[in-house]
């Protein structure tokens, strides 16, 4: 048997040396993995100090930077850090409440597209998607739109993933653009056929596009009346828009109507406290209207064209950016105005001339005998061309005491006595006086005004009204007058309207020149120059007539020859003089006292012929008598003042010619001369 004593020490000694050297490697390795996790934590901790210091850098530099940002949560989207230019954008003035006032309350945020449903839509994708472009637009505190050009990227901040939202402001630019854009589609429409309204309505835009809290609108000046009235279509109530309309140019009617009086900035920080809106502040209460600033619009040669106002709902006035912001369109408001005005200009131009070439040849190629009707047709196409209620012709007498209107229409009814209508010269005193100093008169009812008693004699169914009167002149003298009437006391007459109708009133002038010329020159073909009464053709065409006129119905007429008595002796003791008047006094007698159907005219001489028609013998020698006894008791013009007239009377029987009736009559006159005269006889 093997001795294994001597084995066992070198086996124990060796397993110990195995230990030991186990146990030396294990303390080495521990003490290498405790150097190595050492050196980790200085290296982590190095890492973790770079990253604060980034950070903290990197939070420098952002607070120093020209560009908004923020960093939000990947998740929950609350805010970690944000610059001022951000905190400022929103409104806040720090990250929590940017968090709690504005990233979780939806009203803090503008409608879509910029809502904050649609910026949590943006924050989904750039998680997702990775960095994310856009364009961005916010309402700062001031209330002016900024816009920024967004961009939102995944970055590690402190340790951890997150949205970095940056936005460089792009405002200029996008105002510039809309401004320019705005700017064109005002032009198109200065040089299209859109009203002018259309043009002033972008004007407008384009500066609310840069204070989009302002109510603004522009008025335009009516330079005959001097009011302001609404050029474009602003957002107010209908009672202020009632009120401010027609607003006066003076100073005190409220902002606009003194910045068009001074041609200059007007400023009404608090209406409450501004005495020149005391008349309208109730208006301006009901619209929301808490403060206004005026500017005028001037044309290129400096007279005031309207005004452009800025209003708003709390007291407020402009801040130099906002006087700069107006400037641009304030020169555009001025061209359009401008521009309205000319092209209104021109178009009224070619029409008058149209007019007047019309309205010049039908007057020119008209005989007399259609003067009237053609005077009512200009009058009636003049009514519609300026779109007034009534024309007139008002014809001035003689001595020019007394204006008739001798043409109308509509036509003037008379009044319950059966009368026209006739201003006297005293009624017409002011427009006559303004007619003689500008060559028109504009008149409009004030209800404390002299020449409202003048509207209301030629608009007496209105309460209100306006008138224009131009002078109708004959040789050197005002002769008549043109006058266009309305209903409406606030019409604007323009000066197209007084230089179109000026013209028409001198060629009806010469219209009526014309008709009174043939009417002198057919009256003394018909008339007896001396007396007045119809002469002998003109007496015996009447006869004519009503032998016809008997013939056919049957009807009998009587006539009535007068003479006067001793005639030759007149005009031999008191000259031919005072037999003239004798004669023109016996004319007068005899045609003042008989009917209106009733004809008379001087047959020859000293000899009258009365034509009584629907009268028998025995009635026309009663007229006869009264004829001769009211004569006999007048008082004639000669040194004894009597003077008697002699009749013979004679009756329509079928189948009588003139001559037969005539010689009748003469022959009963005869037989009343012969015994005695001065008094009538009546045929067998």
């Amino acid at each position: 048997m093997t001795d294994v004593s001597p084995l066992i020490l070198p086996a124990v000694i060796g397993l110990a040396v195995l230990l030991l050297i186990l146990v030396i490697h294990r303390e080495w390795r521990v003490r290498r993995l405790r150097m190595d996790n050492l050196v980790l934590l200085q290296e982590l901790g190095e890492s973790q100090r770079r990253v604060k210091e980034s950070s903290r850098e990197l939070r420098e530099l952002f607070d120093h930077s020209a560009i908004s940002v923020m960093l939000l949560d990947r998740y929950d989207h609350s805010v970690r850090y944000a610059n001022d230019l951000a905190l400022e954008m929103f409104g806040v003035d720090s990250a929590n409440a940017l968090t709690v006032e504005v990233m979780q309350q939806p009203d803090a945020w503008p409608v879509s597209p910029y809502s904050l449903v649609d910026f949590e839509s943006w924050l989904g994708k750039a998680g997702r998607l990775g960095m994310q472009r856009f364009e961005w637009k916010l309402v700062n505190r001031s209330g002016y739109p900024v816009w920024l050009d967004a961009t939102l990227a995944s970055i590690p901040y402190e340790g951890r993933q997150i949205l970095m939202f940056t936005g460089v402001n792009i405002s200029a630019r996008k105002i510039a653009e809309s401004t320019d854009w705005l700017r064109n589609r005002a032009m198109l429409a200065m040089n299209g056929d859109r009203p002018l309204s259309a043009a002033l309505d972008l004007i407008v835009a384009m500066f609310q596009f840069t204070s989009p809290y302002a109510r603004c609108a522009i008025m335009t000046l009516d330079e005959h009346t001097q009011t302001l009235q609404w050029g474009s279509r602003p957002g107010f109530g209908e009672s202020f828009l009632k009120a401010m309309d027609n607003l006066p140019v003076r100073y005190g009617a409220a902002t606009c109507g003194s910045a068009a009086s001074i041609q200059g900035r007007v400023v009404t920080a608090d209406i409450d406290k501004d005495d020149r809106w005391d008349r309208y502040r109730k208006a301006a209460e009901q619209a929301g209207v808490a403060s206004c600033w005026s500017e005028p619009v001037l044309a290129s040669d400096g007279h005031v064209l309207g005004t452009f106002a800025v209003y708003h709902d709390r007291p407020w006035e402009p801040a130099e950016q906002d006087i700069e912001s107006l400037t641009g369109p304030l020169y555009l408001a001025s061209l359009a105005i401008e521009r309205y005005q000319a092209r209104d200009r021109l178009q009224r131009m070619i029409a008058a001339e149209k007019t007047i070439r019309e309205i010049s040849v039908q007057l020119q190629t008209m005989d007399a005998s259609s003067t009237d009707s053609g005077v009512s047709s200009v009058l009636n196409f003049l009514c519609e061309y300026l779109q007034v209620d009534r024309s007139l012709v008002l014809q001035g007498s003689q001595d020019g005491t007394l204006f008739e209107a001798v043409y109308s229409w509509p036509l003037l009814e008379p009044d319950e006595d059966g009368e026209g209508l006739a201003l006297t010269r005293e009624e017409l005193d002011s427009p006559l006086s303004a007619i003689r100093a500008k060559g028109f008169c504009v008149t409009h009812f004030q209800q404390s005004d002299a020449d409202d008693e003048v509207l209301e004699l030629l608009m007496p169914e209105h309460d209100t009204g306006s008138c224009l009167m131009v002078p109708i002149v004959q040789g050197d003298r005002i002769s008549g007058l043109l006058a266009f009437c309305t209903g409406d006391d606030k019409h604007r007459w323009q000066e197209f309207d007084i230089n179109t109708v000026t013209p028409v009133a001198a060629l009806l002038g010469s219209a009526l020149s014309r008709k009174n010329l043939m009417d002198e020159l057919t009256f003394q073909a018909l008339h007896d120059r001396l007396t007045g009464l119809y002469n002998r053709g003109k007496t015996e065409d009447r006869l004519r007539q009503e032998i016809a006129r008997s013939s056919r119905y049957g009807n009998t007429f009587s006539l009535i020859l007068f003479d006067v008595d001793h005639f030759k002796l007149v005009n031999d003791r008191f000259g031919h003089n005072a037999g003239d008047d004798v004669l023109v006094e016996v004319a007068a007698q005899l045609s003042n006292n008989i009917r209106v159907a009733d004809f008379i005219g001087r047959w020859g001489g000293e000899e009258f012929l009365v034509i009584l028609p629907e009268t028998s013998l025995e009635s026309g020698g009663e007229v006869a008598e009264n004829l001769r006894m009211h004569v006999a008791q007048q008082t004639f013009p000669i040194p004894d003042g009597g003077v008697t007239v002699s009749a013979g009377v004679s009756a329509y029987l079928p189948g009588d010619s003139i001559q037969d009736l005539v010689k009748r009559a003469d022959a009963a006159l005869y037989l009343a001369k012969e015994d005695g005269r001065n008094q009538v006889k009546v045929s067998a």
